[in-house]
């Protein structure tokens, strides 16, 4: 497995990048949220998750893999109603960013670029903009959900009666901040609140290493796939045989 050096576009100079980009790397584009997370786990709740996935997803891929810092702010108009500490974007703000981004990393000589989505709130916006650059650019671009990629984890693992996805706050976010980041989590505070959508009393560090480990290991499958797929080609609907 690779190093967690080796994936970070941060942590490349200058001279680097042209190396990367003629092995075929994939770059994710890790997009995350400042919003309230109830009592319990920090605002930033969904950029340390997205991040984690990508970069350990990067890791484990078989070929060469960048992954950008995250984009922290996304689309919670939806948190605003609670006075908690929530910046938000304009879906046309969000637009722009995701497109000036993948612009940039395209000139730098790179084919595919994943969008890593790591808010619900931004699932519209980051699949319009990756439909729009996939023509604009002539390129592989993607936009996804990290826990869409292994929604059959939360069955496995939840208690609650959120079991079909990740939820907002409650057992599974908090499980993998636990892992994330076990000493932002107040404990005492473990209660369920308006704008949080079950009880995050339930949480375990062993369940979010469970949901964790299965996000970074669909993410991987998904870069593996990228990576054998042209970096440029013509994007339209293709013929039944074509898709055989």
């Amino acid at each position: 497995m690779k190093s967690l050096a080796d994936v970070l576009w941060a942590e490349r100079t200058r001279e680097e990048f042209a190396a990367y980009a003629e092995r075929g790397a994939v770059v994710i584009v890790p997009i995350g949220s400042v919003e309230q997370h109830g009592l319990a786990l920090p605002v930033d709740t969904d950029n340390r998750e997205v991040e984690y996935v990508a970069q350990e997803g990067a890791r484990r891929a078989a070929g060469p893999v960048l992954v950008t810092p995250v984009i922290p702010f996304g689309i919670s108009l939806h948190h605003m109603m609670y006075p908690a500490g929530t910046i938000t974007l304009r879906v046309e703000t969000l637009l722009r960013v995701l497109g000036e981004v993948c612009e940039s990393v395209v000139a730098h000589g790179f084919d595919r670029i994943l969008l890593l989505n790591g808010h619900g709130g931004n699932t519209g916006t980051a699949s319009a903009a990756a439909l729009e650059l996939r023509f604009r650019l002539g390129r592989q671009i993607q936009a996804t959900n990290w826990w869409d990629l292994t929604l059959s984890v939360f069955s496995e693992v939840c208690e609650g009666p959120v079991t079909e996805t990740i939820g907002h706050a409650g057992e599974a976010e908090a499980s993998c901040i636990l892992v994330i980041s076990p000493e932002s989590v107040r404990r005492d505070r473990l209660q369920v609140v308006p704008g949080v959508t079950d009880t995050p009393a339930r949480a375990t560090a062993e369940k979010g290493q469970r949901i964790l480990a299965a996000g970074a290991a669909a993410v991987a499958t998904l870069l593996d796939e990228m990576a054998a797929r042209p970096g440029r080609e013509l994007v339209g609907i293709p013929t039944y045989a074509e898709r055989r």
